[in-house]
């Protein structure tokens, strides 16, 4: 084997040890000669700007715990080693489950032996109901009961009861077949299938994408009150900062990890002081270096002027050695001074939102519209207006149709019953929940310019503003949900609409790029209407007006208080 290349070594005492790894993808640099462990019981999230090689860390970290050998698009080198008897169980981004059957025998799959000793005890506990006695089931029945009690499998239905009905999933949903649910509900059951699994240790890539609120505190409490050692990547900051322990950075300048004690809210502090600190010592350094240049231009000075105006060949010469000697010195303060670099803060993506054409009034009427989706119905007689500098918070729970009406507002839809009448020329953008990816080999211009009726070279220098050097050289196939998701609001605030629809826009993006999001947002002046789950990110919205969506009558409650109860922090020893 090649030196460097990736070897197995033996197992250590935490969970997972990582020493000397590099991670590499297309020839990118993603991890360099990076150490870490994860022992169990230890809760971490993870940190870094989209395509920095989060995901494709957690994706390492799941496939050589399974094969031994790391995903075919991932170079790795260094050494990755388990602890005796560490299991991992992974949620991705975007999970694909392709199992047959129904989520309730997909639950049972994930939940492994526990599911398995349930059911064969209530197997046996059938059969021997019936009056069958003998050795041989017996002998079997007891060790149904030894398996029950040592994998703790006697509350598995109490458990996958809590967890079912803790992230908004019902019966009705468990007894259909997976290939019917939605891409939110198939999330839920993948996320269920992790929750309910005998891993010792969790690996959860943006966990709350498609999680309403109540879903949201449930798993906050869950993670919590787990002795399952957790690695968490959540662009949710209040996720974060409810049930971690630490935080591990990934530095994309250095491709190096870095470890931060305490919740996302010390790490945001403790970066924010760091650069504070660097700025303090850098302009000391410079006030230093001008004190001691004006005190070697001023010796310079008058050396040259004693040696100018004295008749004297000696004193003509010990002038021109001082001048020499200052010369020297100025040279040497520069290079003494000049060893701590004047720091940059780390480089922003930043949204261009272009101006709207100053349209005011109403732009939408929505007058007792219903919808359905084959016999369900989900919206019925809504009534909504929607002005020109409105902000509209959709609430409500998964499935109470928030997506629903976004779709009818944006005219992807056509309402069942009632009307909707829009202004002349309204210019409206949507931006769903998930980037339509429907072409990998498309560069990121092309994938932008779906949202953009400008020029391909404005948008090209635009999107260079969104930290792509050159999104005509780069295939949409070989960058991260999160930097798609930064191209599609780059076009959609260039292109000026007068209203925006908003489908958890927060979904996949890094903290720095949501917080992009948020100036932009802050900087916008049309119409917005947003769904999202992101407290943090509806604060800074500051919505004129909640609209309540999921009651038993398929209306439209208008709420005074949009604000949604937050999850409650507990501090780690």
């Amino acid at each position: 084997m090649a030196p460097g290349q990736y070897t197995p070594t033996p197992p250590p005492e935490a969970g997972i040890t990582a020493a000397d790894l590099r991670i590499s993808i297309a020839g990118k640099l993603l991890l360099d000669g990076v150490g870490f462990a994860i022992p169990t019981s230890r809760k971490v999230a993870l940190v870094g700007r989209n395509g920095s090689g989060k995901s494709t860390l957690l994706e390492t970290l799941q496939a050589v715990a399974d094969t031994g050998r790391p995903p075919e698009h991932v170079e790795l080198r260094g050494s990755l080693t388990y602890a005796p008897g560490t299991v991992l169980a992974s949620l991705p981004q975007s999970p694909h489950i392709a199992l047959p059957g129904t989520a309730r025998a997909y639950l049972d799959a994930r939940a492994g032996p526990v599911s398995a000793a349930w059911n064969r005890n209530q197997e046996l506990t059938g059969i021997l109901a019936e009056g069958r006695q003998d050795e041989t089931l017996l002998s079997e029945f007891g060790e149904a009961i030894e398996a029950m009690d040592r994998l703790d499998a006697w509350s598995y239905p109490q458990r996958v009861a809590e967890v079912v009905a803790g992230l908004g999933l019902d019966n009705e949903l468990l007894d259909r077949p997976l290939v019917t649910l939605s891409g939110g509900q198939a999330t839920r059951v993948a996320l269920a299938g992790v929750l309910l699994s005998p891993a010792n240790i969790i690996l959860l890539d943006e966990p709350s994408n498609n999680l309403d609120l109540p879903s949201l505190r449930f798993l906050a409490g869950w993670i919590r009150a787990s002795t399952t050692a957790m690695v968490l990547v959540s662009h949710d900051r209040k996720l974060i900062d409810a049930t971690v322990h630490e935080v591990l950075e990934i530095e994309e300048h250095s491709c190096r990890l870095r470890l931060f004690g305490g919740n996302y809210s010390f790490y945001a502090q403790r970066k924010r002081a760091e650069f504070e600190s660097q700025l303090r010592r850098y302009a000391e350094q410079q006030e230093r270096r001008a004190q001691l240049e004006a005190s070697a231009r001023l010796t310079a000075t008058r050396a040259q002027r004693f040696q100018a105006t004295s008749q004297n060949d000696f004193y003509r010469s010990k002038g021109a050695r001082v001048a020499r000697v200052a010369k020297a010195q100025q040279t040497r303060i520069g290079r003494e001074l000049s060893r701590i670099a004047e720091p940059e803060p780390p480089a922003r993506p930043r949204l261009v939102v272009a101006e709207t054409q100053g349209r005011q009034g109403l732009l939408i009427r929505v007058s007792n519209v219903g919808f359905a989706f084959g016999h369900t119905t989900v919206l019925r007689d809504a009534t909504i207006t929607v002005r020109f500098g409105d902000r509209l918070a959709l609430l409500g729970p998964n499935g109470s149709g928030k997506s629903t009406l976004l779709r009818l507002l944006a005219g992807d839809l056509t309402p069942l019953t009632g009307t909707i009448e829009r202004t002349s020329a309204l210019r409206a953008a949507y931006l769903p929940q998930e980037p339509a990816l429907d072409n990998r080999k498309a560069t990121l211009l092309d994938f932008g310019l779906r949202r953009f009726h400008g020029p391909a070279e404005q948008l090209r220098a635009i999107l260079g503003k969104v930290l792509f050097a050159d999104p005509a050289r780069v295939r949409t196939g070989d960058v991260s949900l999160g930097e798609l998701r930064r191209i599609e609001f780059a076009a959609l605030f260039a292109s000026a609409p007068d209203l925006a629809l908003l489908d958890e826009p927060t979904n996949h993006l890094d903290l720095l790029s949501i917080e992009m999001l948020e100036s932009a947002v802050a900087e916008y002046r049309g119409a917005l209407v947003v769904a999202s789950h992101d407290q943090s990110f509806l604060e800074g919205v500051r919505p004129t007006l909640g609209l309540q969506l999921g009651n038993r009558a398929g209306c439209i409650e208008v709420v005074g208080d949009w604000r949604p109860a937050t999850l409650v922090a507990e501090t780690h020893e």
